[in-house]
């Protein structure tokens, strides 16, 4: 057999091989790539030639828009990439279960609309619009929006909306993610969600018109919030709710003690408080237990640990949790002074009922050692007092030395350790985990 014909075989071997793989195996390839290059797989061979156009999911996201603005990018050319996204509409014949939009829009586009009463007429699971750098109310979506009773999953971010007097609600949405919402009058978005009983994931970020967050949401397991509110009530929400996050920029609530608001999360077994939410519970009458008994991991990760009020409040929160297992908690960078209190503070607490007899797994991110030593006796309480701890995790702060690293670990590594079987692992500040 000559050189030519083997050539021939192996070129048709692999031709077989792109061609004939199974319609399963070619969708989920084709829902990983951007949309540009699913587009250009038809060119591959006769079966790929239209599977694209049958894609449950298509996502214009940052990626799309800047391929398909350029070459300008000072005058980004808007008219070409809503042509290019209605033509692939245009070209679409399947269903569309998941649709992505992501553009940094600093204007109302008419587009947006069609876009809006196109995917009304399909019947779409999940739907994201985010405008970027748009800000609040620049992008008014369509009451198009509330005709999307199939919606299993929202996510709005930098718009605005008016919720319809004839909207019934969304009967089968599982997931809600808002940031950056503005909302025409006051109770709106209460009334919202009201109509959404299935909700199980609830995101708000940095919200307009959010005065009470009065949540009657039976199904709810993930709540998270940042920004600013007036009260804080959970309504119906013991059974299942068992993330709760009070991020960055938390402010208030104003009219409502903090042993209320804990009093509604009997359940939860992940809890993560910004330092925000922390100087809160300073400010609020709070009793020496808190009802936290169900909490398995706590995230406090950013702690100005030289401040005596707010080790205070984080020993409350510790020794509130029985059955506490993973501690992630972090420094925030002060001028204040070290505040000698905290050390006679940690001596005393450890002694209270037992309180990290269940704690595993600790992540401390600590500053430099220049202000290190509120942080180091706070792992000294945390060894002494853990009788079952597992691994400690000890990451210094970004732009720590080598020469501070060594010193640091050398301190921790000599403190007393309640467990026989706990390790001080060293985790490398320029890494994000």
């Amino acid at each position: 057999m000559d050189s030519q014909s083997t050539k021939r075989i192996v070129s048709s071997s692999r031709s077989d091989r792109i061609s004939n793989l199974p319609s399963n195996i070619i969708d989920n390839i084709l829902v990983c790539l951007p949309i540009h290059e699913a587009v250009k797989t038809s060119i591959l061979s006769k079966n790929w030639k239209f599977r694209w156009r049958y894609l449950p999911k298509l996502v214009f996201d940052y990626t799309f828009y800047h391929r398909s603005i350029r070459p300008s990018f000072s005058k980004p050319n808007i008219t070409k990439l809503f042509l290019i996204i209605f033509r692939v509409l245009l070209l679409h014949h399947g269903s569309i279960l998941n649709f992505t939009f992501h553009a940094p829009l600093l204007k109302n586009y008419s587009e947006i609309d069609h876009l809006v009463l196109y995917l009304s007429e399909k019947d779409v699971h999940e739907i994201v619009f985010d405008f970027g750098e748009g800000g609040y109310g620049m992008h008014r979506l369509p009451s198009y929006l509330f005709s999307c009773v199939t919606l299993r999953k929202l996510t709005l971010s930098s718009c605005a909306f008016t919720v319809p007097l004839t909207f019934h609600g969304f009967s089968k949405l599982i997931s809600l993610t808002f940031d950056s919402v503005y909302f025409d009058t006051k109770g709106e978005f209460e009334t919202f969600i009201s109509k959404c009983p299935l909700l199980e994931t609830l995101s708000i970020k940095d919200c307009h018109q959010i005065d009470n967050l009065d949540i009657g949401l039976p199904y709810l397991k993930f709540f998270r919030f940042s920004g600013s509110c007036k009260a804080i009530c959970f309504r119906n929400t013991s059974q299942y709710l068992s993330t709760v996050v009070f991020d960055e920029d938390f402010s208030g609530p104003y009219s409502s003690e903090p042993t209320k608001l804990f009093k509604c999360l009997p359940v939860v077994e992940h809890l993560r408080l910004g330092p925000e939410f922390l100087h809160y519970l300073i400010g609020g009458r709070m009793p020496r237990r808190l009802s936290l008994g169900c909490l398995r991991v706590l995230e406090l990760p950013r702690v100005y640990f030289g401040w005596t009020a707010i080790i205070s409040v984080v020993l409350r929160l510790i020794v509130s949790s029985p059955n506490l297992e993973k501690l992630e908690i972090g420094f925030v960078g002060n001028d204040c002074k070290f505040d000698h209190l905290v050390v006679e503070l940690l001596k005393v607490e450890y002694l209270l009922d037992d309180a990290l007899k269940k704690l595993r797994v600790v992540k401390m991110t600590i500053s430099n050692t220049a202000k290190v030593k509120p942080e180091l006796e706070f792992a000294k309480f945390l060894l002494f007092g853990s009788v079952v701890l597992e691994k400690m995790f000890i990451k210094p702060g970004y732009g720590t030395t080598a020469e501070g690293v060594s010193i640091i670990l050398k301190e921790i590594t000599g403190f007393q350790r309640a467990s026989k079987k706990a390790e001080i692992l060293y985790l490398d500040p320029r890494r994000c985990c």
